[in-house]
């Protein structure tokens, strides 16, 4: 199944926020922006899981896939307690992870039929922690902790 040009251009144009506030905070040294960048990192983290949780409640395979279920609902979780309560440098890494066991648990998940879009979701994440890694390095450059 081939993605339509509204699903691209929204997957596409929800990298523009990420590459925004991780280069806007390295040049204005603004902890504003690396709050604002963490904020919408959780909000993507959340609509992801909830894509997961939407796949694996739909999936005609339910007794085998309580694990991913399990992922799904703890990722947002693990995510939101991270925001509120760990170091920023410490929260680019467990965000990170999380990004990638995301796009595991998607690709064991999907059906074959969705090849575009797993595309489309390896080119995304890898540009997600990109700019994870972006803000980690203004965090360092300005000793930001």
């Amino acid at each position: 199944m081939e993605l339509n040009k509204i699903t691209k251009l929204l997957g596409y144009a929800g990298l523009i926020p990420f590459y925004a506030f991780s280069l806007l905070t390295i040049n204005q040294n603004y902890t504003f922006f690396i709050d604002i960048f963490f904020l919408y990192s959780v909000i993507i983290l959340c609509f992801l899981s909830g894509s997961l949780w939407m796949r694996l409640i739909t999936s005609s395979n339910q007794k085998n896939n309580t694990i991913y279920k399990i992922i799904s609902i703890g990722f947002p979780l693990f995510a939101l307690i991270s925001e509120l309560f760990v170091a920023y440098v410490l929260k680019i890494i467990i965000y990170v992870m999380i990004y990638i066991l995301l796009y595991i648990c998607d690709k064991k998940t999907i059906g074959a039929g969705l090849k575009d879009y797993m595309k489309m979701r390896l080119f995304l994440t890898i540009n997600v922690v990109l700019t994870h890694f972006i803000l980690l390095y203004a965090i360092f450059t300005y000793g930001i902790f």
